[in-house]
């Protein structure tokens, strides 16, 4: 079996020990890909810009759907139904929504993951209102830089109901802030791939922010990575909206 550097190693010796190349020999087939759901990230463009889509990805990615299978879909069906035809334009008018709405629940009928959609908008749209914000995505992207993981609970979002700690850091991913979402995914694929465990997901965090720097690629790259490769999904159009 080849050898694998742990963390704690790496941190002993003071350079990669091959990091990088282990990950980039392993993810090699995702990594443009990856690259290209960071940047989207970074530049407010994932769904095409549109807020309320990263918000509703959020909601639904919240009860543990499978996310390209159930959620990308799901939220394409938003789109279409809401956003394409002129109805929803902002977190406002979706904050202005039921849980209960027949039309919703035809896109997926669980009311708690409009609960937390609509919570998110009505909280965006304060920060916008209150902030003068020109858009609900500078309002998204204003709360994540200026939210803490460490803080999580005491975030206006972080608590609203249903809104989960792994839900708080995969919004704020998705905004731009790189960062990491400990999910079951992510933790198996950096406990087999780098030997790091971690006793909670604060400290999870926070070694994966340390490989970041060892491997000399984002957070948000290697969450993406480890998304898409155990996915098996290594072409970038599953996100379009046309």
């Amino acid at each position: 079996m080849a050898f694998i550097p742990t963390i704690e190693e790496t941190q002993i010796h003071g350079n990669n020990l091959g990091l990088k190349k282990i990950f980039e020999d392993r993810y090699e087939e995702f990594l443009e890909v990856a690259k290209q759901g960071e940047q989207r990230c970074f530049d407010g463009k994932r769904w095409s810009g549109h807020a309320v889509l990263v918000v509703v990805d959020a909601a639904l990615d919240s009860i543990g759907l499978n996310y390209f299978q159930i959620v990308v879909p799901r939220v394409r069906r938003f789109y279409d139904s809401y956003v394409k035809t002129g109805e929803i334009h902002s977190c406002e008018d979706m904050s202005k929504l039921s849980p209960e709405d027949s039309r919703l629940k035809k896109i997926i009928n669980n009311k708690r993951v409009w609960e937390v959609a609509i919570s998110i908008s009505k909280e965006l749209n304060r920060i916008k209102r209150e902030k003068a914000m020109e858009s609900d995505y500078a309002a998204l992207r204003l709360w994540a830089k200026n939210s803490s993981y460490e803080n999580w609970q005491h975030d206006p979002i972080g608590k609203i109901k249903g809104i989960g700690f792994i839900t708080f850091q995969y919004l704020r991913m998705q905004a731009g802030v790189d960062t990491t979402m400990p999910d079951k995914v992510i933790k198996k694929a950096v406990r087999e791939d780098f030997g790091i465990e971690a006793k909670d997901d604060i400290e999870f965090i926070k070694k994966v922010a340390l490989l970041s720097s060892k491997v000399g690629y984002s957070q948000i790259v290697l969450c993406w990575a480890i998304w898409l490769r155990s996915a098996n999904v290594a072409t970038s159009d599953w996100e379009s909206l046309h």
